[in-house]
């Protein structure tokens, strides 16, 4: 019988080997992603393995965790320089991991700039990609899908209108649907989820403002010092402020909770937390469109240091940057971003999802048509169909 050295082909009465798919995400939505596309493989073929780059959300989906991502999400062109020799190495490390293991398919997840430069060295010595969730092209830097040309297999959209900038350059596309639309689902009704937090009152006329500053350290340090005094203002005006803070910040609670007495603060739950709320602040990025789902009034803010800032307005296309206004075509809820992101303006808006209830209700509708655009759920499992397509070379050949 003739000896054959290709991994994943099965000869006649030898043991079929498993399927082996490196994942790689850099922040804590990949980190989710990951996890429920690992979950749905699962689900439909046991024979496969995971191991790469992610959180405790991928290892608590049975991800061999090589690189821990805790500390490499940055936002911006000097925040990315200041962290260059860092991100560099663990670029460095995951491809002699890839080498060495030599998976039958490498999935990238989000973190574009990062996981381009990976993809261009997987084509290089001969492994399929797969892309999940496409680089904001159609929001700034679009050469960048030249980049993609023969360096991915397939690119996994999560929104309907991304799908012909791919099949222009005839990059193989799918529109998967928005994993967003099986994930933001709160696990009780309010009165529990409020209940569970600690945070019932027996004042009925009390408000519950969320305050969402964002997953990075960057976020925290830029965000917290301006809305740190809105929960304080707001506190004299009958308004009980809670914290989100993500899971990936080393954040002393009960040092947060002794320094500011009147905010409360609660590590991870985000969507349930989200969905106990009566208006939301939230810093630009997932969160947005998580709110969006739940249809939460928010305002969005964000900020990033003034370079910057500047460079990048250099590149981008649109005129909003929070995802459920892109979404939507129109501003449904209203963005504070660089100097417009003050005490006075995030307040004055709060006050107006809080106590404006014609301005509320115009906005929950808007949010409800926004979800509605995104159709149906299920965008783990049709992206896992494509996953297990990918590798059907090495597991049943012809």
């Amino acid at each position: 019988m003739p000896v054959n050295q290709h991994k994943g082909i099965t000869l006649s009465g030898q043991e079929k080997p498993a399927v082996r798919v490196a994942l790689v995400a850099g922040e804590a939505s990949g980190d989710r992603l990951a996890a429920d596309l690992v979950r749905s493989v699962q689900d439909k073929h046991q024979g496969v393995t995971f191991f790469g780059m992610g959180g405790q959300a991928m290892r608590s989906a049975g991800v061999r965790i090589d690189q821990d991502f805790a500390g490499l999400s940055v936002v911006g062109i000097l925040e990315a320089l200041w962290h260059y020799r860092r991100l560099r190495a663990v670029l460095e490390g995951m491809k002699r991991l890839i080498s060495k293991e030599r998976p039958d398919l490498l999935v990238l997840v989000d973190y574009a700039e990062f996981n381009l430069r990976l993809a261009e060295f997987a084509k290089s010595i001969g492994l399929k990609v797969l892309f999940y969730v496409s680089p904001q092209i159609w929001a700034w830097r679009p050469s960048r899908i030249h980049r993609m040309v023969g360096r991915i297999d397939g690119m996994a959209v999560l929104f309907p209108f991304e799908v012909s900038y791919y099949q222009a350059v005839g990059i193989p596309v799918r529109y998967v649907g928005n994993p967003l639309l099986d994930d933001v689902k709160p696990s009780a009704d309010v009165p529990a989820l409020r209940a569970s937090f600690g945070l019932v009152t027996d004042n009925k006329n009390e408000s519950l403002l969320g305050l969402f500053p964002g997953s990075r350290e960057s976020e925290w340090r830029r965000h917290m010092p301006l809305l740190i005094p809105v929960a304080q203002e707001l506190a004299k005006h009958g308004v009980k402020s809670v914290v989100s803070v993500a899971p990936t910040l080393a954040i002393d609670l009960q040092e947060q909770a002794e320094r500011y007495p009147t905010i409360h603060w609660i590590k991870g739950r985000s969507i349930d937390l989200m969905a106990s709320c009566d208006a939301l602040v939230v810093a630009s990025g997932t969160a947005t469109l998580e709110a969006g789902l739940l249809q939460r009034p928010m305002v969005v803010v964000y900020r990033l240091s003034w370079l910057s800032y500047r460079l990048l307005r250099v590149f981008v296309r649109v005129k909003d940057i929070a995802l459920v206004n892109i979404v939507a075509g129109h501003r449904v809820v209203q963005e504070l971003v660089q100097s417009d992101f003050t005490v006075t303006r995030v307040k004055a808006e709060t006050k107006r999802l809080l106590f404006d209830s014609s301005y509320k209700e115009k906005m929950v509708q808007e949010l409800a048509a926004v979800r509605q655009s995104l159709g149906q759920g299920g965008a783990s499992d049709r992206l896992a169909d494509w996953v297990l397509e990918l590798t059907q070379p090495q597991r049943d050949p012809s």
